[in-house]
């Protein structure tokens, strides 16, 4: 039975009559609380909870003139208190410290709660009409002997769990009450206390109750489809390059360094995708590549006028001292015009003026007006007729004005030479000659630079094409002899253009036209047919004994110092 105390409400009324004492007391509300013995030696009876009566109400015309009713108060009356504590004759003394309040009797029918016989019998409370035996005096907290057995040291394996749990029900808390209160039916309250669960076998395995295990199931991690897909996508790449691996047993050796990986921090340079760069502009050049044979469907045309042409250009060109870029995007843009449109002999120059005009627009920064261009063309032709040719040239050429040029893989072969000036401007030279030469139109521009290169070297006196050249340029040397052979057959034939001559025998271009002349003449005769591949292996041992010279020679100047 639980020991928390009921509480229930009464009227009451409130004096007119206040002191000093209650000054500063709650007008609205009064609570009586009587104190509660618990767990003395004398009295081992727990609280009751009794009615408390009502107090008579005091005149209300001078105690309450509103008529104002009076709150509920809570009244605890405990049978063991102090306010109600039996005597030696018998009797009971009842104080009351509520200021204001006519003490009065509690009524006589009061409202009791019956327990069961089996309760009182066990309290040592006989039946109603009979002669009530005398309760022993036992402490409040003391429990039976049975709860006692029951929270003993656990028992062996071969007690039973039934003998512990049978004797822990036995142990029901109740209240013993005063002669003047009947009991109330109270549901005893089952206090067990069982040991943790051992591993037994036999029918007491049987009769225990298990405690429902947990049994979520783990959370899994759902990956994305696509991350599952890209790493089995990996994991065979990297099998295959495995593989590929293990297969080869000599790894092979590279014999070029990366000169890419220097330029990291450059952004012109874009090292990180150059060598897509380079890929792209190989498929360029061949989609932009002229018919070399196109001047057979041109009856007024031939060769000469078109390198008569080309050379006025030149000139052009270098009034207005353009790019390169833009003198071999215009040989580029002329030679697929004529090789989709034939023209007569009078349109040639208008087609020439015209396409040069395009490729300024294209390559430079500031290009010459419409109007230079025909001022150039010495009035022959209005600046009507030079638009007219242009959106005609650019609807035949489709509008497509892709063109790699020859000066980008110079350079490229250039920073392998380790950017040697003298071979760069040389191979300028012989690249110019592609413009010129009839017989070079039909070559890619990268192989015309690498050929014009490896010339350029063979004259300055370095025979060898090195791992870095051919790598850069894409070219071994066998693939260059044939070009290099027509430039030098070009270079041994009297002059025919002389505005290229002139240009690079300026001191500008270290006079290189004219040093490249010197140096065919003295070892083939003027317009003599050269065949580079059989001349080859003794120009290569000219040279070295040539170099063994200028040791020798150095040397001995240096001993006479």
């Amino acid at each position: 039975m639980s020991n928390i105390p009921l509480r229930r409400t009464t009227r009451t009324t409130r004096s007119t009559a206040k002191d000093n004492e209650n000054a500063n007391a709650r007008p609205s509300r009064i609570v009586t609380r009587a104190k509660t013995i618990m767990g003395t030696a004398t009295d081992a009876a727990p609280t009751a909870r009794v009615l408390a009566p009502k107090a008579k109400p005091t005149n209300p015309t001078t105690e309450n003139p509103i008529g104002k009713r009076k709150r509920e108060v809570l009244v605890e009356v405990t049978r063991g208190s102090n306010n109600n504590r039996k005597t030696k004759d018998g009797g009971t003394s009842k104080k009351v410290k509520e200021e204001g309040v006519a003490e009065e009797e509690p009524p006589k029918k009061t409202r009791f709660f019956s327990r069961p016989p089996a309760v009182l019998e066990a309290e040592g409370v006989v039946a109603k009409g009979k002669a009530k035996e005398e309760v022993p005096k036992t402490r409040f907290f003391s429990r039976p002997q049975a709860v006692l057995d029951a929270l003993a040291p656990r028992p062996s394996r071969s007690t039973s769990v039934s003998t512990i749990t049978s004797q822990a029900e036995s142990f029901v808390h109740v209240k013993p009450e005063n002669d003047t209160a009947m009991t109330r039916d109270v549901k005893p309250r089952v206090f067990s206390r069982q040991p943790p669960p051992k591993k037994v076998t036999g029918d007491v395995e049987a009769g225990r109750v298990f405690k429902k295990r947990h049994t979520e199931l783990p959370a899994f991690k759902v990956e994305d489809e696509s991350q599952a897909e890209a790493d089995k996508i990996a994991a065979e790449l990297a099998n295959l390059e495995h593989e590929a691996e293990a297969s080869t047993h000599k790894a092979e050796v590279q014999l070029w360094d990366d000169l890419d990986a220097d330029d990291w921090d450059d952004p012109a340079m874009v090292s990180e995708y150059v060598v897509e760069v380079c890929e792209y502009l190989k498929e360029i050049e061949q989609t932009t590549l002229p018919n070399p044979d196109y001047i057979s469907s041109h009856p007024e045309l031939d060769w000469e006028k078109r390198g008569i042409l080309v050379d006025w250009i030149l000139q052009v060109h270098a009034r207005f001292n353009l790019l390169q870029e833009t003198l071999f995007l215009f040989t580029n843009l002329l030679d697929r015009f004529l090789s989709s449109r034939p023209i007569s002999l009078s349109k040639l120059q208008l087609v020439g003026i015209t396409t040069f005009f395009i490729a300024a627009k294209y390559e430079e920064t500031y290009a010459p007006s419409v109007a230079e261009i025909a001022f150039l063309a010495d009035g022959q032709y209005t600046v009507e007729e030079i638009l007219k040719a242009e959106r005609y040239i650019l609807k035949t050429l489709d509008w497509d004005l892709r063109y790699p040029g020859p000066m980008g893989w110079l350079r490229r072969g250039s920073k392998a030479d380790d950017c040697d000036t003298k071979a760069r401007t040389v191979g300028k030279y012989l690249i110019e000659i592609g413009c010129l030469e009839w017989r070079l139109i039909g070559t890619v521009p990268s192989l015309l630079a690498a050929a014009a290169m490896w010339l350029a070297r063979l004259v300055l006196g370095r025979e060898v094409w090195t791992a870095n050249l051919e790598h850069y340029m894409t070219y071994s040397e066998v693939e260059l002899i044939p070009t290099a052979n027509i430039m030098l057959n070009y270079i041994l034939e009297p002059i025919q253009h002389e505005s290229l001559y002139k240009k690079y025998a300026h001191k500008r271009y270290l006079k290189c036209s004219a040093f490249m002349r010197h140096w065919v003449l003295e070892r083939w005769p003027e317009s003599t047919m050269v065949d580079l591949a059989k001349d080859l292996p003794a120009l290569k041992e000219d040279i070295r004994l040539e170099r063994q010279v200028l040791r020798a020679a150095r040397a001995v100047a240096e001993e006479d110092c």
